[in-house]
């Protein structure tokens, strides 16, 4: 979910959508809190219900009706949750584009979204696992960890090697090491995946140098070194 400024009294809210995949909806500025409070379900990953006539040549949408559903019991109140909602909120906004039905992705995230709100262990590790896991919605989903001698992790392939073959996108085997550990595990087992500070950073980083590869468009992102201050306290 994304919020541009249109004008002085309203804004556009880009939302992906289970029918007609990413959309942009027209809102307009409450005078008060209490002159529109559905306003305030328009939060980084909310999940919404919206009442709309979808018109298949207009730019923006208007949303009759908006609610929230389910509602968040810990999203909004923790900040370690909340932070990582705005980090993968932006990832989102960069990296979904397509204006119609993804039935599969929009499970996964639905899915996801809904595990971050309830999870209580392994939180630190969640952006880790939905990054590889969208992957596989994107098209890039990498291959899984190889064996004793394919230990060298090619972002340009999304495979293992046992040979610096192509050394400008190639991960150390550190890097590669830890790439890997992630497609032996699912969010079932998030809390069993043991990282210090630095070597989640590095698969962090890692795994955002996967995504621009693939995905040039992606660009530079405002939102990780916030999610790396409020984690790192």
């Amino acid at each position: 979910m994304q919020q541009i400024k249109y004008s002085d009294s309203r804004f556009v809210v880009q939302i992906y959508t289970e029918l007609f995949g990413r959309q942009s909806f027209m809102f307009r500025k409450p005078k008060s809190r209490k002159a529109s409070p559905g306003i305030n379900v328009l939060q980084p990953l909310f999940l919404l219900d919206i009442n709309m006539r979808f018109k298949e040549n207009r730019q923006i949408q208007y949303a009759k009706e908006i609610n929230n559903n389910p509602h968040f019991t810990d999203i909004p109140f923790n900040i370690h949750k909340s932070t990582m909602a705005i980090f993968l909120a932006e990832i989102l906004s960069k990296v979904l584009i397509e204006e119609e039905s993804n039935p599969d992705l929009f499970n996964f995230l639905h899915h996801s979204i809904r595990l971050l709100d309830e999870l209580e262990d392994g939180l630190a590790n969640f952006h880790l696992f939905f990054l590889y896991e969208l992957s596989k919605y994107l098209g890039f989903y990498p291959e899984s960890a190889g064996n004793e001698k394919q230990k060298l992790f090619d972002l340009s392939e999304g495979l293992y090697s046992a040979h610096d073959v192509n050394l400008k996108f190639m991960l150390n085997a550190e890097e590669s090491r830890l790439f890997g550990l992630l497609s032996n595990k699912g969010f079932h087992q998030i809390n069993e995946l043991t990282l210090n500070r630095t070597q989640r950073q590095t698969l962090l980083n890692t795994l955002l140098d996967y995504y621009r590869y693939h995905l040039p468009e992606m660009g530079k992102l405002k939102s990780p070194e916030i999610l790396k201050q409020i984690f790192d306290e």
